[in-house]
């Protein structure tokens, strides 16, 4: 709809919310939208123009690999790792999301730019996350490297991961199953478009997962289905409210030569936004609420019920935020927000404050139930200036107030420097930091195997772990091919572990975080891209990492020194095309948790075929099954086959 000289674009975020707004000036064309990327600043930014490191996966990068889940177009990504976890962490199963290896519980994951509520330890904090979010309901992911902190205050050191999910805005549905070695699924949802100023959106996926074996372990087994629900109500020509819900449910087992045990697990998620725009203004105000609740039971080898946990995690957001137009060369944007997480459970005791609790059918069984809590308030800042015609400067700085520790400010300032139209320099320099989540400070498990019992207890006196984060990239264009070539330095102090503590008692071990060590990870990530002609193309992605210990410089464990993807496509190139796709992924020098040494790769085979609105694919992973032995610590999973089909109406 166009007002005076201006045209109101109305989109898709990856911000606060899954709708938003932004003014492009009739004079100046709209770049397309698959340049534009939204995780960096808070605001529609040309991806060239954005100075922070970052890669976008859109739906035809999915349907090239033929991705089954997020997992699987995410291991494809520059500098991130989704690898298996290995048998010695104490979450046994999952995966790693690592950015720059800077660890799993460093990176935050959104969806829709919003949090989630999930599980806080070090060892299990996302290891899940990728496996409860479906890519069917995707329609694209923006990857954001390095620090975070300034827009997104704690988790994001080493990065965000926004997974933005779909919004139709004409009269649409899918529909699609896909089957294979790992799992099954069926899927679909529905788009009602503008129906006079309402508009709704509906998404479901059934997923089951199949059984396999770890080791001596199996995963975690059984059915797993969530259903979304979002609408936009238009108010007037220039505001609206954004509203939704979610609900995902896991029924769950595992088997292990001590035991079998059951996992019910369930998440809701809500959210409402009014936003707005006016000629110098886009503004959102929005209130988010997500809970997963977590119940475990367990049999010994007897078959004879002998444990059960139950945990509960919350996170309640309020948040305003306002991106001011000052000039065309400057543009503001502006926030606040107030954030409270909640944790109660089994393994958790706040101060000694706890219950007691027990469950039906167990009779003579009970476990201690404590809680905790943490709420903080935060004001963030941040200012894309254009300097002249070559050189855009973006700084930023965000104040985050804990109630557990107290205050952080952390800055960003980014720079893009134009050479010419097809070549740029890019700079980054921040601070970012990880708040103590409330198992670090207020954790208390008592786990037994079989004679040994291993405790791990909280800490309350934690100080944040923090990060100096610095990155230059040279990034450009010429025909048919694209490059990209980045330095990273991460300086990081006050990281949160465990240690362990004397007991006295070969049969008991007690392990209990504190801030003990400094890292230090540095490296580089190339990107590269041909296209020989209308069927060939070529990309691949190498990183090179050197992650060590502050103190004693050895090297970090669960980490490769190099890593890389090399992928050959092909398409007949008609109009309902065949395609071809050969990669693979290959890590030199992983050096895991026993500080063993694994170089290895494996290849990757896709085959897709079009048909009008029929999309179609099989494909072979880790064509020629490498794997590792019942001896070594590292886990991958062996050859599996996977096929799907989706139908859009």
């Amino acid at each position: 709809m166009k007002r005076g000289k201006q045209i109101i674009i109305w989109g898709t975020t990856a911000v606060l919310g899954t709708c938003a707004t932004g003014i492009v000036h009739a004079a100046q064309p709209a770049a397309p939208v698959q340049d534009i990327v939204i995780t960096a600043t808070r605001t529609k930014l040309n991806a060239k123009k954005n100075p922070v490191s970052m890669e976008v996966l859109r739906e035809a990068d999915f349907k090239r690999v033929g991705a089954y889940d997020i997992r699987d177009i995410l291991k494809t990504a520059v500098g991130l790792d989704v690898g298996e976890a290995s048998v010695t962490d104490t979450s046994m199963v999952g995966n790693r999301v690592s950015l720059r290896g800077m660890g799993s519980n460093a990176t935050l994951i959104l969806i829709d730019g919003r949090r989630v509520g999930g599980e806080d330890s070090g060892s299990t904090a996302n290891v899940y996350e990728l496996s409860r979010i479906p890519l069917s309901n995707v329609d694209h992911i923006e990857i954001l490297r390095g620090s975070g902190s300034a827009l997104y205050g704690s988790d994001a050191v080493g990065g965000v991961i926004n997974i933005i999910t779909k919004r139709d805005e004409e009269e649409s549905g899918y529909a699609g199953a896909k089957t294979g070695g790992r799992s099954s699924s069926v899927y679909g949802g529905y788009s009602t478009g503008k129906q006079g100023r309402l508009s709704l959106n509906f998404n479901y996926d059934l997923t089951k997962t199949r059984k396999y074996n770890i080791k001596q372990n199996t995963n975690m087994f059984g059915p797993r289905s969530s259903f979304e629900f979002s609408g936009d109500y238009e108010l007037s020509d220039h505001s609206g409210l954004d509203f939704g819900a979610g609900f995902m449910q896991e029924r769950l087992r595992q088997n292990m030569p001590t035991g079998d045990t059951w996992y019910d697990n369930n998440r809701s998620n809500y959210h409402v936004k009014y936003y707005g725009n006016d000629v110098k203004n886009d503004w959102e105000v929005q209130s988010y609420y997500s809970r997963l609740g977590k119940v475990s039971r367990g049999q010994n080898a007897l078959g004879r019920w002998d444990n059960f946990n139950n945990a509960r995690y919350s996170t309640w957001v309020n948040e305003a935020k306002n991106t001011y137009r000052m000039d065309k060369d400057n543009t503001l944007t502006y926030g606040v927000e107030y954030k409270k997480n909640k944790v109660g459970g089994t393994r958790y005791n706040d101060g000694g404050r706890i219950r007691f609790e027990s469950r039906s059918g167990m009779p003579g069984i009970t476990e201690p139930y404590g809680s905790g809590d943490c709420s903080s308030y935060a004001f963030y800042l941040q200012d894309e200036t254009q300097l002249g015609p070559k050189l855009f400067f973006v700084p930023s700085v965000r104040f985050d107030h804990y109630s557990g520790f107290g205050t952080e400010w952390t800055p960003r300032a980014g720079l893009t420097y134009n050479f010419t139209k097809n070549s740029r320099l890019k700079m980054n320099y921040g601070r970012s930091y990880r708040a103590p989540t409330i198992f670090d400070m207020y954790g208390y498990m008592d786990h037994a195997f079989g004679p040994m019992h291993i405790y791990v207890l909280g800490n309350p006196n934690l100080e944040p772990e923090k990060a100096v984060n610095f990155d230059i990239g040279l990034e450009g264009e010429r025909g048919k091919a694209t490059g990209k070539l980045t330095y990273f330095h991460n300086k990081i102090s006050n990281l949160i572990d465990y240690v362990t503590m004397p007991t006295g008692s070969r049969f008991n071990r007690i392990y209990r975080y504190q801030n003990i060590n400094r890292a230090v990870m540095e490296g580089l990530e190339a990107e590269a891209g041909y296209n020989f002609d209308k069927h060939w193309s070529a990309k691949a992605n190498y990183t090179y990492l050197d992650a060590r210990d502050g103190n004693s410089h050895t090297r970090l464990t669960n980490r490769a020194f190099n890593t890389g993807t090399v992928e050959l496509a092909w398409t007949d190139a008609r109009q309902n095309p065949w395609t071809a796709t050969l990669y693979n992924q290959w890590y030199q020098n992983y050096l895991d948790g026993n500080h063993h040494s694994h170089s290895y790769s494996t290849t990757n085979f896709v085959v897709t075929k079009t048909i009008g609105k029929l999309y179609a694919y099989a494909g072979v992973d880790n064509v020629f099954d490498k794997t590792f032995g019942e001896d070594s610590e590292l886990q991958i999973y062996g050859r599996t086959w996977r096929t799907g089909v989706e139908w859009k109406f």
